[in-house]
């Protein structure tokens, strides 16, 4: 079904199919030297939030795991950090290091303020540019993927065709020894007792019972009942009722092989097949930890489209609505509606999902890599 895929095997030993010089904010007060550091020097990938002082507990947790792990996915070829004092990007570059062997530079703005720092990173950003544009496409195998998989702007045509066709692709991954990650917790709610039947043993489908019911007392906590309704305005006028309704289509998406775990936050998979990530739901959070677990490459199934997407691996947006394809196709880069007219199969469908990620493993950009939809959103609220 595919053609060779192509990628750049790292000094981590793991194959990017992208090779990024990212340049990375440890908190709010590096923005504006990132952001110049960014204009001055073409090719590099900045990642900037407003987030990083006095952040505690769980917020504290995700928001060094996101700013560690999004720089060690594989399609990063290589860092410069930007903090605002010297111990945190110590603090950074030493946990870093310990986990990669990728190389890795650094800035402090506090050492001589904004425009000493804009300098600075601008000639180190320059070399790692420089670095990365010696990289060379090598033979890589299916094998050497993780997959994200996403939903979002869901409608009735993504439960009819969107979604399954995403999960033949996804069952062809699986066959060909990749690996897939799918989430959104609260979109499984109403079908945990499906993806229990699929999972690898029963410690795993006691964890997805786990996840979701914790899912919904948490949300019962703050007085939102998720059972029977549907908060998400679009789905609604997309014409999906229910959570339950929402779920049952999601999990299309995920193919139909067993489910070998339940995975935290960002966690990476440990070994091949699909896994669970146990997540919030909103696209720009779950991209951003979909790309921090180590996906290479993002699958996003949609109904009335979807714009977002990541800094670091590019999103593949799928949809089967033709409203959507005239009116948003600037953001879409598989259009399977011939689905709904008659005119393919799901399985050909899932062949034309698998044919644009040859082509875009191979080096083809993706619709919110050439618009520049490069969203980065780690969590923290600020506890």
């Amino acid at each position: 079904m595919t053609d060779k895929l192509t990628g750049y095997w790292n000094e981590d030993k793991k194959a990017g199919i992208r090779t990024h010089v990212a340049v990375l904010s440890l908190n709010a007060f590096c923005t504006e030297t990132v952001d110049r550091v960014a204009d001055s020097v073409r090719g590099v990938t900045p990642l900037t939030h407003e987030f990083g002082r006095n952040e505690i507990g769980l917020n504290k947790q995700r928001l060094e795991s996101s700013l560690l792990k999004t720089a060690l996915n594989p399609n990063v070829h290589s860092v410069l950090v930007v903090g605002y004092e010297p111990k945190s990007v110590e603090e950074y570059v030493a946990a870093f290091r310990k986990t990669s062997k990728k190389r890795i530079e650094s800035v402090v703005v506090s050492d001589a303020g904004t425009l000493a720092a804009i300098h600075d990173g601008s000639r180190k950003a320059l070399g790692l540019v420089i670095l990365a544009s010696e990289a060379r496409r090598e033979p890589i195998q299916m094998s050497d993927l993780v997959f994200g998989l996403k939903c979002g702007g869901s409608d009735t045509t993504s439960g009819v065709a969107s979604n399954p066709a995403v999960g033949v692709a996804t069952d062809y991954i699986v066959e060909h020894g990749g690996t897939a990650i799918f989430s959104e917790t609260t979109e499984i709610i109403g079908a945990e007792h499906i993806l229990a039947k699929r999972a690898i043993n029963a410690s795993v489908a006691k964890r997805i019972y786990a996840v979701a019911k914790a899912n919904e007392d948490l949300a019962m906590s703050y007085g939102v009942d998720l059972v029977g309704t549907n908060p998400v305005p679009d789905n609604i006028k997309g014409g999906l009722s229910t959570i339950e309704e929402k779920s049952l289509g999601a999990i299309l998406k995920a193919g139909t092989s067993k489910i070998m775990g339940v995975l935290d936050y960002e966690e990476p998979a440990p070994g091949k097949g699909v896994y669970f990530m146990d997540s919030p739901s909103a696209a720009q959070a779950v991209l951003t930890a979909l790309a921090a677990a180590g996906c290479q490459i993002i699958l996003f199934s949609t109904g009335t489209g979807n714009p977002v997407g990541t800094a670091v691996a590019p999103v593949v947006k799928v949809t089967a609505n033709p409203r959507t394809v005239k009116n948003l196709g600037d953001h879409i880069d598989v259009d399977i509606s011939s689905v709904l007219t008659g005119d393919a199969t799901l399985r050909e469908a899932g062949k034309k999902v698998i044919e644009a990620v040859t082509a875009i493993v191979n080096g083809k950009s993706t619709r919110n890599e050439a618009l520049n939809h490069l969203e980065f959103a780690p969590l923290p609220g600020g506890l």
